[in-house]
């Protein structure tokens, strides 16, 4: 049967421990939702994910894979290097590391030397060499002048200033100042100094890199969240679907009966209570239902039958009537035919009942009608025999299951009801199946206890410890 089918050797597993394997399945299923709906799962899947895209592991590619040397970055650099390293460039920046082109300037921005070229303009004119030509030139105002000229030609400022202007380092400056080739070194080397560069650069000289990267960051704590415990555990089940049949139940009724839950119990026959606000008993039973008979003490409910004579209230199938009637026992019916009623699920019973014939203690399920009627456990008359079965469209279909004495201790009786069968079970162990005229119409729930044939007893019990109630997904 899958979930709660259980082998344990032997025809019936204990009831401890069955109902043990219950509550570890159930509680290892709110694990597994819990785990499923945290925020810790969720970081898992979110990273799983994220880490198995092709577009993330192209990115741990080139991580572990591209060098500077691949960048244009590393293009730039080395750009700048060459033409550093081209001779007009070389000489160019040496020439301006010597700061001959500032100490040029200033040497042409003086007086002197405005004065020398004033001379120069003036000794090297047509008029002046005219006069040069005369017999008194030497003691002529022009004679002092070109004096004057030659003395400031040869002074260190001139001269530095002609050698300068007549080399090749200076002629090479002249053509590389103010070029395209100096503005591309400029405008590389501003590059090259920038802090994006410098940060790219040692980013991806670093051996470390990868390591230290948001991408090794993610992979780490993915791998750790991969061997959390939590996580392993909820993965094993999900892939064995472990919950693939616990997780379509939903729990629509229960009781765990604390006490006795006048919103979900009412005492007698449904129809008694519902059409006449009377507890009545059949024309064949022995027994007069009271509410004095049901007790819950200890989580636990009892239904005693007692023998001890009683007046009550019976139904006269002839008179189609409630008549006043003398009884041998006393017990009672719960029932939640005003507050609970389903159409299949799974109907599970925690229940202990005496053997102590003529008393028969009843589990049923039954509708609107007096049929279709689900018997799913009846018992006493026969130690260790069980009654299970149906009656549907007039024909009583049961069958006796052995092996399990409910005098001796508790029980899990278990229905299973779809659209197509009936499937009893006993600890979680499959001891019957019916598959003709399966009742389609919402039943409710019924425990009682009944005395029908004659036989003398002085008390019987029904005892139940719990009632679960679930739809099946």
């Amino acid at each position: 049967m899958g979930f709660f089918s259980f082998l344990f050797g032997g025809k019936y597993p204990s009831t401890k421990k069955y109902e043990a394997q219950l509550e570890q399945q159930f509680a290892e299923y709110e694990r597994f939702k819990q785990i499923s709906a945290s925020t810790h799962y969720a970081r898992f899947k979110e990273l799983e994910a994220l880490t198995s895209s092709a577009e993330f592991k192209n990115q741990v590619n080139k991580l572990k894979t591209e060098k500077f040397s691949n960048t244009e970055a590393y293009r730039k650099e080395q750009e700048l290097k060459n033409l550093k390293n081209s001779s007009d460039i070389k000489q160019y920046i040496k020439f301006k590391s010597k700061q001959l082109d500032q100490r040029l300037e200033m040497a042409k921005n003086s007086s002197e030397y405005q004065r020398f070229k004033d001379l120069e303009q003036a000794v090297n004119s047509p008029e002046f060499r005219q006069m040069k030509y005369q017999k008194d030139f030497k003691k002529s105002e022009a004679a002092q002048t070109e004096k004057e000229y030659l003395k400031i030609k040869n002074s260190s400022s001139v001269k530095f200033i002609n050698k300068t202007e007549a080399s090749d380092a200076y002629k090479n400056f002249v053509r590389v100042n103010n070029s395209d080739r100096l503005k591309k070194v400029e405008e590389l080397e501003e590059y090259v100094k920038s802090a994006d560069f410098l940060s790219l650069k040692a980013e991806m000289e670093d051996p470390k890199r990868f390591k230290k990267s948001n991408e090794a960051q993610l992979i780490a704590e993915f791998e750790r969240l991969q061997k959390d415990k939590d996580i392993v555990w909820f993965q094993t089940n999900e892939k064995k679907r472990t919950f693939d049949a616990i997780s379509k139940l939903k729990l629509t009724f229960s009781d765990e009966f604390t006490s006795l839950d006048k919103n979900k119990w009412d005492i007698g026959y449904f129809w008694g209570k519902a059409l006449a606000n009377t507890v009545y008993s059949l024309e064949n039973e022995r027994q007069c239902f009271t509410e004095k008979n049901v007790h819950v003490a200890g989580s636990e409910l009892s239904i005693s039958t007692i023998k001890q004579a009683a007046n009550g209230t019976r139904w006269n199938p002839a008179a189609f009537g409630f008549v006043a009637g003398e009884f041998d026992y006393t017990s009672s019916l719960i029932n939640t035919g005003k507050s609970f009623r389903q159409k299949f699920g799974r109907f599970d019973f925690k229940v202990k009942m005496s053997q102590s014939a003529p008393i028969v203690h009843h589990v049923w399920l039954v509708g609107e009608k007096q049929e279709p009627m689900i018997n799913v456990a009846c018992f006493g008359k026969d130690k260790d025999k069980i009654r299970m079965g149906k009656v549907s469209n007039g024909s009583v279909k049961t069958m006796t299951i052995d092996g399990a004495d409910l005098s001796k201790d508790y029980y899990i009786i278990s229905l299973i009801w779809t659209a197509d069968k009936l499937v009893w079970l006993i600890n979680g162990v499959e001891v019957m199946v019916q598959k003709d005229n399966v009742p389609q119409d919402a039943m409710y729930i019924n425990f009682s206890s009944h005395v029908t044939s004659k036989g003398d007893v002085q008390n019987g019990e029904l005892n139940v410890d719990w009632v679960r109630v679930y739809e099946l997904g």
